[in-house]
């Protein structure tokens, strides 16, 4: 397994390959959500067996905060810690480059994910009409 960090065309077309399975072809996410415009503003964090893309998180700047968001796990490498290998990858470069401020909206069923990676709920859960349930997190530093 390689951890790849960065923004280059070739890593945000393997981030993008794993978004289009985990979240639209698997879980119904509209397409537009997705594909949002922001990824290539984005520093994109994906984990790689060999050339295959099987884990992925996106990191976008916003003012002094940094948003983490689109984490995706393959389906059939879920369970092998790998969402929380990108997930300390992404906190650690986000670190490195003086994020002090570090924010997601999680799925309600992965919260406790989050909450093991000292995320903590930060607002109001969103509930919408597909049964789309969503936590706005901090990191605790």
């Amino acid at each position: 397994m390689n951890i790849v960090i960065g923004t280059d065309i070739e890593l945000v077309k393997a981030a993008d390959e794993l978004r289009q399975a985990v979240f639209i072809n698997e879980q119904g996410v509209p397409k537009e959500e997705i594909f949002d415009g922001l990824s290539f503003q984005s520093v994109h964090v994906v984990c790689f067996d060999g050339t295959l893309p099987v884990a992925t998180a996106r990191a976008l700047k916003d003012g002094n905060v940094w948003r983490i968001g689109l984490v995706a796990v393959a389906k059939s490498r879920r369970g092998q810690h790998l969402g929380e290998k990108v997930m300390e990858a992404t906190i650690d470069y986000i670190t490195k480059e003086g994020g002090k401020e570090i924010m997601l909206v999680a799925q309600e069923q992965v919260r406790g994910f989050y909450e093991k990676l000292k995320f903590a709920q930060d607002g109001e859960v969103t509930k919408f009409e597909s049964g789309f349930v969503l936590v706005p997190m901090k990191y605790r530093l």
